[in-house]
């Protein structure tokens, strides 16, 4: 494992504060507390100078994310197609200006996909149902990790939180290598967010590999499937339930689908390789 990684500051790649100081009642002791809660920030995606997105955000690894939201959203297939980001501030929210090469700006205008205000909805705003369930490749099988590197994963994933540990309310996504060692780690208050800034990070430094898994601190919609086969990731593993179109759906895309419950070991809902 690598500690440099781990012990990562939380403040690194924030273009704003990432949680917050709030004050609030206490009955019981008939007091002010305070509490530190996550920050909610829109950023607007514009590519090519052409407003495509607004989404609610946790303001970290922004550059990440738009590479991950980006290639999950399938206007790029290679970090190599952005040329540029630019990322302003105005008042509490931020403003990306992507830079896109001619072949992912004709992709892009091919799509003709309009989004609004999302958070955890991964797939609302689509205009069709082909767009929204596209048929997914095949994977090629990889053995998933055995039981006993599974369950170690589960102790070992709460000391890459850096912004759990302090506000809470913050969904994980780590990329995890063939041993069982995590690799990085990115937050976020949407689950599909922390995906798609995992992806990019992995995509722009291009270490993304087959034999790597994704580990989420959330339940398991098709959406994190979409995003784990459409990246070639062949093992899925999420803390929390998966619903029954992302079982269906990984087996027809041949993804290793693993449940980590918080006590009982690990569940197979599909299992390859």
């Amino acid at each position: 494992m690598n500690d440099n990684k781990r012990d990562r500051n939380p403040l690194d790649d924030a273009y704003l504060e990432p949680h917050s100081l709030h004050h609030y009642a206490d009955d019981t002791t008939d007091s002010n507390q305070f509490a530190t809660l996550p920050t909610e920030t829109a950023l607007a995606i514009s590519y090519n100078g052409i407003n495509h997105a607004v989404m609610m955000v946790t303001p970290q690894d922004i550059d990440d994310f738009i590479y991950g939201f980006s290639f999950s959203e399938r206007i790029i297939q290679d970090a190599i197609e952005i040329h540029d980001v630019s990322i302003d501030v105005e008042d509490d929210s931020l403003i990306a200006n992507v830079q896109l090469a001619n072949r992912a700006q004709a992709r892009l205008s091919a799509s003709k996909r309009q989004l609004t205000g999302r958070t955890g909805c991964g797939i609302c705003g689509a205009e069709s149902l082909s767009h929204a369930l596209p048929t997914l490749p095949a994977l090629s099988t990889v053995q998933p990790l055995s039981n006993d590197r599974i369950l170690a994963l589960r102790d070992n994933v709460r000391r890459w939180q850096s912004l759990g540990h302090i506000s809470g309310a913050i969904h994980a996504a780590m990329l995890v290598d063939d041993s069982g060692d995590i690799l990085l780690s990115r937050e976020d208050i949407g689950r599909h967010n922390a995906v798609d800034k995992i992806l990019g990070a992995a995509i722009r430094g291009k270490i993304l590999t087959p034999d790597h898994s994704l580990i989420v601190t959330s339940r398991c919609s098709i959406e994190l499937v979409q995003k784990a086969v459409l990246a070639g990731v062949r093992t899925l593993i999420t803390l929390g339930t998966p619903t029954s179109l992302a079982v269906s759906t990984a087996v027809q895309a041949n993804l290793n689908l693993v449940h980590l419950p918080r006590e009982s070991n690990p569940r197979f809902y599909n299992r390859v390789g």
